[in-house]
């Protein structure tokens, strides 16, 4: 039977290309990564450790498959196993990425109040995003009450180096992360005003970190205009940025250095409360 041919959309702004939907994806399923994800179903608060017989009866597996694969994940340390009773365990990464997952949920809701209370006070759109590798990524959005086409939309991906929300997130980078991040010495254009070689955008992120927040004056799209500003946590480490979006005909100097401080104002609430000790972080990174 002749697999079908999918047709999936994309979109310029979405640097990872097209996205297939859950059932689209059922036809890029690989047995091996099957087979692990049900190994991983097996173990539960009732029973965090099992031997390799339970295992392979809960799954179905033989006992030969069921062992390779548990070797295979123990040496990714995603399996863990108990060297007295050959018992094995879910491992640390595991509980790694769960806090990483966690983190994410936890974020967007301790903003989403004040994301709202933001789009009220500017009266224009605004976002949550996280840095997911060398990009932005959308954690959430508030319309505005004017309608505006923008390239935004959660789950959505979008370069970090001409956007306000992944500017305000590599200001907090040292310049040696930020090259390694981007890898190279040329970024692609979007528009006129998007910084093309990595030394020009090194200026613009000290101007962010001395300023507070970043600009993205038509660097992404024409006709629009962003500020951002970093979140951080109760270790004081970024873990995301908001920023207020419009057309450039309403923002303009003024409103941008008005729309700046409220967007400062409101990632050091949402830092606060996620545990950030914001005067004295804040004093922090401005020495060094």
């Amino acid at each position: 039977m002749r697999r079908p041919t999918l047709r999936l959309k994309s979109s310029p702004m979405n640097g990872r290309g097209p996205q297939p939907s859950k059932l689209e994806a059922r036809l890029y399923r690989v047995q091996a990564i099957d087979r692990a994800a049900k190994i991983l179903d097996c173990f539960t608060f009732e029973q965090p450790e099992l031997p390799v017989s339970e295992i392979a009866a809960k799954t179905g597996l033989h006992k030969s498959t069921a062992h390779r694969i548990l070797m295979a994940l123990e040496y990714n340390d995603i399996i863990g196993q108990n060297q007295e009773t050959g018992n094995y365990y879910l491992g640390l990464k595991l509980f790694k990425l769960g806090n990483q997952a966690t983190a994410r949920i936890q974020l967007r809701e301790v903003a989403r109040p004040y994301l709202i209370q933001l789009m009220e006070e500017t009266k224009e759109t605004v976002h949550l995003a996280v840095l997911d590798e060398n990009q932005v990524l959308y954690l959430e959005k508030v319309e505005g009450p004017h309608a505006l086409r923008m390239p935004s939309r959660v789950g959505r991906r979008i370069p970090t180096y001409c956007t306000s929300l992944g500017k305000a997130m590599l200001s907090c980078l040292d310049k040696q992360q930020v090259k390694q991040l981007l890898r190279g010495p040329r970024l692609k254009a979007y528009t006129a005003n998007t910084a093309t070689n990595i030394d020009e955008l090194l200026g613009d992120l000290e101007k962010t970190r001395r300023r507070g927040y970043a600009v993205d004056d038509e660097e992404i799209e024409l006709g629009l205009r962003c500020v951002g500003a970093p979140i951080r946590d109760y270790s004081g480490h970024m873990v995301g940025a908001v920023s207020v979006a419009g057309p450039s005909a309403r923002m303009n100097q003024e409103k941008l250095l008005f729309f700046g401080a409220q967007v400062m104002k409101m990632a050091a609430s949402i830092s606060r409360d996620l545990g950030y000790d914001v005067f004295g972080g804040r004093e922090k990174v401005l020495s060094e």
